[in-house]
């Protein structure tokens, strides 16, 4: 096993709000990116909403508002950012996190904000993804996978 596949992955269910938001970021990047759970050496099992191969140069976490930007929003968004960060960390250290949220979370990621400055430090990416597909990077990160505006 290389270092950087620790994790054993098995398939498993993505959220009802995630298949949009992860399908048009796979469509953009060129990517398989399909829900998957992983086992981890010491019995953990966690989920993320998309990954790529084994082990994956890729992980995605996603959070679709409807409506009004709350505060459980934005808490969901930093859950989301600290598990991708934990997995990275601990077990995937060759992958990208990538959150991916839908237009009424980009408020959230203004240039002086604690989050969006925690976020570049800790080299999570966000993306924005319209109704309509398209993608936009509202945090700009050194060697990102994609470009964005």
């Amino acid at each position: 096993m290389t270092p950087c596949a620790k994790g054993s992955p098995s398939h498993g269910t993505a959220r009802a709000d995630s298949p949009n938001l992860v399908d048009a970021l796979a469509e953009h990047l060129g990517l398989r990116l399909a829900p998957r759970e992983f086992s981890l050496p010491d019995g953990t099992r966690v989920a993320v909403d998309g990954a790529d191969g084994d082990p994956p140069n890729v992980l995605v976490q996603s959070t679709r508002i409807r409506g009004q930007l709350k505060s459980s929003h934005r808490n969901k968004i930093i859950s989301n950012a600290f598990k991708l960060l934990w997995l990275r960390d601990s077990t995937f250290p060759c992958s990208q996190p990538l959150l991916a949220v839908s237009p009424e979370a980009a408020r959230l990621f203004s240039s002086d904000a604690w989050l969006t400055i925690a976020l570049r430090h800790t080299r999570i990416a966000v993306v924005v993804v319209s109704p309509e597909g398209g993608i936009t990077t509202p945090i700009s990160l050194r060697d990102q996978l994609f470009t964005g505006q």
